[in-house]
């Protein structure tokens, strides 16, 4: 599916960037090795693991991370909307929080595994929220495989955009 994803962002002509906690980086990395994939179709990523980067580079606002956690769908809508701002080239945008291992604000209604994840593309934001399993990096592969498929139904739920 991500190389699927990679060739039709590419088709589009369309630019994607990510805004990444949970993931570390590993999306961002994921759509730049894939044939038809660099500088064709990512234009970057930022990594805002620390909520103090998240505050400070991407200014999200500190009381929404201390009514919410950093880990929470707000935080991530907010991430996306100002991923914009920093990305302005980018056609679609991606954010990214969880709980990829224990710690952070893991409860039993938000088990590690727990992943928020927000998509902008044609002026709208869409909400996903996953639970995976496994080890870390088989949560990260599938987190991969999961973003791809839903930036493909987007895009293609969206044909009037070529």
């Amino acid at each position: 599916m991500l190389q699927q994803c990679c060739q039709l962002l590419e088709d589009r002509l369309l630019k994607v960037a990510f805004i990444e906690s949970a993931s570390s980086g590993y999306l961002t990395s994921q759509f730049s090795i894939h044939k038809n994939s660099g500088a064709d179709i990512l234009l970057g990523g930022l990594v805002s693991y620390d909520p103090r980067i998240k505050i400070s580079v991407l200014k999200v606002d500190p009381k929404l991370i201390e009514t919410y956690t950093a880990e929470s769908p707000q935080v991530t809508e907010e991430m996306c909307r100002l991923g914009q701002t920093l990305f302005q080239q980018a056609d679609i945008v991606v954010s990214c929080t969880g709980l990829l291992k224990p710690g952070g604000s893991e409860t039993t209604e938000k088990p590690v595994g727990t992943f928020f994840i927000c998509i902008s593309y044609l002026g709208r934001i869409y909400h996903y929220h996953y639970f995976l399993s496994g080890h870390a990096e088989q949560k990260l592969k599938t987190l991969t495989q999961k973003v791809a498929d839903s930036i493909i139904a987007l895009i293609s739920s969206n044909q009037h955009k070529s």
